[in-house]
């Protein structure tokens, strides 16, 4: 225990910035910033970065929640529970739980989905320049989402109209089939992109009626038989957090809800053998053949005596009795 007291120590300094993980009703997190008030042991409070969090955010108390943090070698991860909610005063309180860790990326679950996709090629192929242009689009969705204040100037309201129909345009876009997870996407597209290519993409995900901006670098392009088009995977190289919680939330309902549309397994009886009363026409039938071909055979020797003709056994019969007589003397 004295080692992991260390550890917080050591990573939770005030003033430091933590990750926390936000729990939405709809599934998958919300992505808030905290800044360290405190530490006492393993009780840390955390001031947040905004003064309100989505309606959908759940806090409830004992809740595990997911914390991430800059290391000198790489980003580190931990774990809190909430023990109490300040909210409203912008702070929480979580005991630590866990030890500091080196962050390691999710395993991803896959799901094949048909979405409203579009993808484009970057103006530009230098990551920097891509990253700038991918944060200023995402500036444009949050002031979209913003109500209008009535003393804003007019051409922040123009602004917000003209990002407004630029993303219901884009929400409309033809639905793609996609192979999705957390962590990229394959699409089979007529396009052909080189490896280690910038691609923007834009998802709009209808269970958060939102339109979620990512950056995605190729990784593997293979011509598929037809000759015409190509499965390009991507993995996302820009994405903010909060939008990956919400495409692995989706991909979790989706999942559960094709579960959901196979019942329990039904296994089926054996066949049933022929009824008692197809047995008994059978039955019946073969002994009406036998019966038939008896009375054939009774009319035949009654012909053959009134001819005059020895019945077929009775000339065995008689032939075998002369013999042994002949043989006894």
């Amino acid at each position: 225990m004295t080692e992991q007291l260390e550890q917080y120590q050591a990573h939770f300094q005030e003033g430091g910035r933590v990750r926390i993980g936000v729990p939405l009703k709809g599934g998958g997190a919300f992505s808030e910033w905290g800044i360290v008030a405190s530490l006492d042991d393993d009780l840390l409070q955390l001031y947040l970065s905004r003064d309100s969090l989505p309606e959908q955010a759940r806090l409830e108390l004992g809740r595990t929640l997911d914390l991430a943090l800059d290391g000198k070698q790489g980003p580190l991860a931990c774990r809190g529970v909430l023990v109490a909610d300040h909210a409203a005063e912008h702070r929480l309180v979580l005991r630590l739980v866990e030890d500091v860790v080196p962050y390691e990326p999710r395993e991803y679950f896959r799901q094949d989905v048909y979405l409203p996709l579009i993808y484009r090629r970057t103006l530009s192929q230098v990551a920097e320049e891509v990253r700038l242009r991918w944060e200023h689009s995402r500036r444009e969705i949050e002031l979209a989402a913003q109500d209008p204040d009535p003393d804003e100037p007019e051409e922040v309201a123009d602004a917000r109209e003209e990002i407004r129909a630029r993303l219901e345009k884009r929400k409309t876009a033809p639905p793609l089939a996609a192979n999705l997870s957390g962590g990229g996407v394959r699409l089979n597209i007529a396009e052909r992109f080189a490896e280690g290519e910038l691609v923007e993409l834009s998802i709009y995900l209808p269970q958060h009626s939102r339109m979620i901006e990512m950056i995605g670098e190729v990784v593997q392009v293979t011509a598929l038989p037809d000759r015409v088009r190509f499965s390009t995977a991507l993995r996302y190289r820009f994405i903010d957090e909060a939008d990956r919680d919400r495409l692995i939330g989706y991909i979790s309902t989706e999942q559960l809800h094709q579960m959901s549309q196979h019942g329990p397994r039904v296994l089926l009886p054996p066949p049933e053998g022929p009824s008692v009363w197809r047995r008994r026409l059978q039955v019946a039938f073969v002994l009406a053949l036998l019966a038939g071909f008896l009375g054939c055979q009774a009319r035949a020797i009654l012909v053959a005596k009134q001819r005059g003709e020895k019945w077929e056994v009775q000339r065995v019969f008689d032939e075998g009795f002369m013999e042994f007589l002949r043989r006894q003397r």
